[in-house]
């Protein structure tokens, strides 16, 4: 069920890129510095503009994900520390003073 469902998303995708990319068929003329510059149809600097704030925000969503995985090993390892002290006191006699 959630293949099918992934794969009609897709589908809903591709075609309204289709559809966009025939109804804009217009010319775009991009210069940047040093001189660069590139003249393509719109659809295509949407879609590389789509795919590299995509890549920039999974990578920004990488590290942040891997800060906080560390930190939650960290947190076990001083439970686990704490669990351990935790039985030692557990397991010392009590003294009585009577």
């Amino acid at each position: 069920m959630k293949r099918l469902f992934y794969l009609l998303i897709i589908l809903l995708l591709l075609v309204v890129g289709i559809t966009f990319s025939l109804k804009n068929p217009q010319e775009v003329a991009i210069n940047y510095y040093f001189g660069l510059s590139w003249s393509g149809p719109m659809s295509w600097l949407l879609l590389v503009v789509l795919a590299v704030g995509s890549f920039l925000g999974i990578l920004l969503t990488f590290t942040w994900v891997l800060r906080s995985r560390r930190r939650l090993s960290q947190v076990k390892k001083e439970i686990r520390k704490m669990e351990q002290e935790v039985n030692n006191l557990r397991a010392l006699p009590i003294k009585d003073d009577a």
